[in-house]
């Protein structure tokens, strides 16, 4: 197996959730150069730290709160950004929100738009979390908290991806998230914003376990993106239409 290929030669190959199995999804978990360069960062956000200590209770702190901010960032990032209409109401943004989540949801199979790229997550990463650890502990507490943050965004990425991918998981913990996410997907896109946990949906009253306690959504495929909303906000569909017709040959839209 070729550890480095690149994002481009990652990209041309198809990485269909529901025809992989779970050591395809690892061979393509550890051959994308996000998850690469989120190792690298871990590595050395642990060496900075290590390297700058002062206090190792401060610095275990600071990774701990990186990691518990995760989840709230995540459930704010994706109830209010991702699922805004407000960003395909923008041609600036058109784009970036049909990469980041639409193509998501209308391809909820497809690897290459699962994945987040560095772009777009280690910016609000470094804005989140380095300053809260500056204030717990200098240098090492934003090494801390960048290695907690850095930790969980790696983890979920593969919860994520597993959530997807057509197999029956062994554990009860997998097999709840894998089912609360994907009524996400295939039932109600107005509730269970979590990814390897719901605290904060169940604090913000977004939760629902079984789909008989939410109502079926008739945009859960396309985020209220509707054909209406097209003919008013047309950037998304000019982008979706110019797409060569080989682009998503093959994507099984089922869960």
């Amino acid at each position: 197996m070729r550890l480095f290929i690149g994002y481009k030669a990652w990209k041309e190959e198809k990485y269909l959730l529901n025809h992989m199995s779970f050591n395809d999804l690892v061979k393509a978990y550890v051959t994308y150069p996000a998850i690469q360069a989120y190792a690298t960062i871990l590595i050395i956000a642990i060496a900075v730290g290590l390297w700058t200590l002062t206090s190792p209770l401060l610095f275990l702190v600071s990774i701990g709160v990186g990691a518990l901010i995760f989840p709230l960032s995540w459930y704010v990032t994706h109830r209010f950004i991702l699922h805004g209409s407000w960003m395909y109401k923008t041609p600036f943004l058109a784009k970036f929100w049909k990469r980041v989540h639409y193509d998501h949801h209308r391809f909820p199979n497809d690897l290459s738009v699962l994945f987040g790229g560095l772009q777009t997550t280690l910016p609000p990463i470094i804005l989140i979390v380095g300053p809260i650890g500056y204030l717990i502990n200098g240098v090492p507490g934003v090494a801390g908290a960048m290695t907690g943050m850095i930790f969980m965004t790696s983890m979920t990425e593969f919860l994520h991806a597993g959530e997807h991918l057509a197999f029956e998981p062994k554990s009860n913990f997998w097999k709840n998230i894998k089912k609360r996410h994907l009524a996400h997907h295939f039932h109600n896109e107005d509730g269970n914003f979590g990814i390897a946990e719901f605290f904060w949906d169940k604090v913000f009253g977004t939760f629902y376990a079984e789909i008989a306690d939410a109502p079926r959504s008739p945009t859960a495929r396309n985020l209220g993106y509707t054909d209406e909303m097209a003919q008013k906000f047309p950037w998304v569909k000019e982008l979706t239409d110019a797409e060569p017709s080989s682009k998503h040959a093959g994507r099984s839209e089922a869960a």
